[in-house]
């Protein structure tokens, strides 16, 4: 077995420690861009013109699959936005989706409010999302396309603050940073500390950086624009098309700007194990689309990780108590992410400090562990009743359809 001598060790343990200090530095920069953000961006209505300046109509895509207690209350927040011109595309996968019903006593409900119904996707898309989309998307009618996913709540605001942004000529997208709604329950919790505070840090900062860093849970874009990169219907092959079109536009010179408005996802009765396999599909769709940013610098960024290997590394270096650094450390962290989390939130939130210093504890826990079960089988995502398999640069096949095993 070969052996290290001392002076190699030496060698070896500075090279880790000034890595792990570099880690540190690239953390807190990141996180004081991201508190700086939340200030000067969130809940700004600068930007806001009135509506009797000339705005593009916007088309607004709905994908739909299956009902849920709180689809009713997101459809009808569309239904009753103020805005100039503007028209809600609604997708669903068959004709025997219970959503129809749904669509249908909303348009009833609402006679004035500009909308279609789509029912089957394009055959040969990968996606489902997009697979559901893809005729909305060729027949919307206005300049402008607003992708708004089931659990996504709109207002007048938002879709005022998104059209106004993208009016610029040299903005391609404006999209908003995934939030949630109040909640009750533990896993409600844990949800909104992780988009308001984990997610939020890096989302929020590269932004302001100019880096291409978009969900596509809610956006809005000029069609001539995603029409310049090869559409949207494109990115089906891919099961983060949110990524891939992004970049592609990014990469055209635009700029993708960040809403003043967190997305709000409105979603009934959460759960532990579904936030879970949620953080596991996406580290798993990153890792394959970004294998070492995702693979092994994102982990070393995890709160926990992250004071452990730098209180070694100041310990190495400085010769402060590990101990004393990992503790204070984690609490200033927590403390800084509560700040924050207020600030993305835009007001008080549901529970108190102390529950959310043990639901932050969790999360953090929780993050090691999704990880870990992320590398287990990084190729194999489920989503929904379908499992697909992943190939490093993101291409999709689907290796197996419950759904249509229940129908035949």
């Amino acid at each position: 077995m070969y052996h290290l001598d001392a002076q190699s060790l030496d060698y070896v343990l500075f090279f880790l420690a000034v890595v792990s200090i570099i880690f540190f530095f690239v953390f807190w920069t990141i996180s004081i861009l991201s508190f700086i953000g939340a200030k000067c961006v969130l809940y700004r209505k600068s930007d806001l013109i009135s509506f009797d300046e000339d705005l593009s109509g916007v088309s607004v895509i709905k994908p739909l699959m299956g009902v849920d207690p709180l689809l009713e209350e997101n459809l009808e927040s569309h239904f009753t936005m103020k805005f100039p011109n503007f028209e809600l595309l609604f997708c669903v996968p068959d004709d025997q989706d219970p959503a129809i019903n749904l669509v249908q006593r909303l348009q009833e409900k609402y006679p004035n409010v500009d909308t279609r119904l789509f029912i089957g996707g394009k055959e040969g898309i990968i996606n489902p999302m997009v697979f559901n989309m893809a005729p909305a998307y060729e027949n919307a009618k206005y300049p402008n396309i607003w992708i708004s996913t089931s659990r996504i709540k709109a207002s007048s605001e938002i879709i005022l603050d998104l059209a106004c942004k993208l009016n610029k000529p040299n903005v391609g997208i404006v999209h908003q940073m995934p939030f949630v709604t109040d909640q009750k329950g533990f896993a409600a919790s844990l949800e909104k500390i992780y988009f308001g505070c984990a997610l939020s840090r890096c989302y929020i900062a590269l932004n302001q950086l100019n880096q291409a860093c978009c969900t596509g849970m809610s956006y809005m874009f000029k069609k001539s624009v995603m029409d310049d990169v090869n559409g949207l219907i494109y990115y089906g092959k891919y099961l983060a098309e949110d990524f891939f079109l992004t970049q592609a536009i990014h990469e055209k010179g635009y700029r993708l700007v960040l809403s003043a408005f967190p997305a709000q996802q409105n979603v009934a009765a959460p759960t532990v194990r579904a936030f879970k396999d949620r953080m596991v599909r996406w580290i798993r769709l990153r890792i394959n689309m970004m294998p070492f940013v995702s693979g092994v610098l994102e982990p070393l960024h995890d709160v926990l990780v992250l004071s452990l290997h730098s209180s070694w590394a100041f310990y190495h270096f400085f010769g402060i108590n590990p101990y004393y650094f990992f503790t204070c450390h984690v609490i200033l962290i927590c403390m800084l992410d509560y700040i924050h989390l207020r600030n993305i939130q835009g007001g008080p939130l549901l529970f108190s400090k102390f529950q959310f210093i043990y639901a932050w504890v969790i999360r953090e826990l929780l993050s090691t562990w999704t990880f870990l079960e992320a590398y287990v089988k990084p190729r194999t995502i489920s989503w929904g009743a379908r499992t697909y398999q992943v190939k490093l640069g993101g291409h999709t096949t689907l290796m197996r359809d419950d759904m249509k095993k229940c129908k035949s």
